[in-house]
């Protein structure tokens, strides 16, 4: 459970900064390769991670489970993605702080119409932004792009016991 928003917004601002090494680490040869037809484009994972932040304030400001989509307009280049994520987290970080510890303690509509704790919403958002740093690895990897250490060290560089 989370007891105090600016906590929250702490441990939310050194997630985001991880995904941004991400970011910065994509070559713009890789924005329009996707694994397969169906599935997002490196650009469309970078520009949905930045529009997830947008929905999920909405919900959050009880304003209903809404996307505001991925499409190449919020950004075609790796500058621009970047701005447009940087944008939408600086109105999500304001809003939740706008928000306040009250948020805390009201209940949210899934979009399955039942109610859960406005703190398990707040997980789940950075639940989805670790898959998807998760998913953006996997990404680079098969366009042959070294992504970065999350914390520094590759497994092989751990001790073994």
């Amino acid at each position: 459970m989370i007891h105090n928003i600016n906590e929250y917004v702490e441990y939310l601002e050194s997630v985001r900064k991880r995904t941004m090494q991400y970011v910065k680490a994509t070559p713009s040869f890789t924005l329009e390769w996707k694994p397969a037809e169906n599935k997002f484009s490196t650009g469309d994972l970078l520009r949905h991670l930045g529009s997830s932040q947008l929905m999920f304030l909405s919900i959050l400001e009880q304003k209903g489970w809404t996307y505001p989509g991925h499409e190449r307009s919020k950004g075609e280049t790796i500058e621009e993605i970047t701005h447009y994520l940087e944008a939408c987290h600086v109105k999500f970080i304001k809003g939740l702080l706008i928000l306040g510890n009250d948020l805390l303690t009201k209940k949210i509509p899934t979009m399955h119409g039942h109610e859960v704790s406005s703190w398990r919403i707040m997980m789940a958002f950075i639940e989805h932004e670790i898959h998807h740093r998760g998913q953006l690895s996997s990404y680079l990897q098969n366009n042959n792009v070294e992504p970065p250490q999350i914390f520094g060290l590759k497994i092989e560089q751990v001790k073994r016991l």
